[in-house]
């Protein structure tokens, strides 16, 4: 099994996380902290890179639930871009596709994000956990 690999980069004022190897239980952990960082360090706008992802497990889907949850939370956004098959039906299997923006490539998503003025780096911020209700909107199609 690949350990998880993540790496964070900022571009555009966003935080792009890159996820590569396995998210299981053994790296909750460890994407938790790197989010966290993330988002301290580059703000409250995120794309989690998914392209090398091989595997997410139930954990990983609530690490990611909880980034989600406290960057909109802070005014900020999360989007998931280029998961394989594999993951995108386990995205899809707990209706998360519906709720958390999905692109189909990095690019996309960055593209998605370009009207969107980014918030400044800050502390990490703390919400009442409620997802708000998914959009009829389908979360394929970039924003304008």
């Amino acid at each position: 099994m690949p350990p998880l690999e993540v790496t964070a980069r900022s571009h555009a004022g966003r935080a792009v996380v890159r996820l590569r190897g396995e998210l299981d239980i053994a790296g909750s952990d460890e994407l938790r902290r790197h989010l966290e960082a993330a988002r301290r360090e580059h703000g409250d706008h995120l794309i989690l890179d998914l392209a090398e992802l091989d595997f997410m497990d139930s954990q990983g889907l609530s690490v990611i639930v909880g980034c989600y949850k406290a960057a909109t939370a802070a005014g900020g956004s999360l989007t998931l871009a280029g998961p394989r098959p594999v993951v995108r039906r386990a995205l899809e299997i707990t209706g998360l596709h519906r709720r958390i923006p999905v692109q189909a490539s990095l690019e996309a998503a960055l593209s998605a994000h370009g009207a969107a003025a980014p918030n400044p780096p800050r502390g990490a911020a703390h919400g009442d956990g409620a997802l708000p209700a998914p959009s009829d909107a389908p979360h394929e199609a970039p924003r304008a």
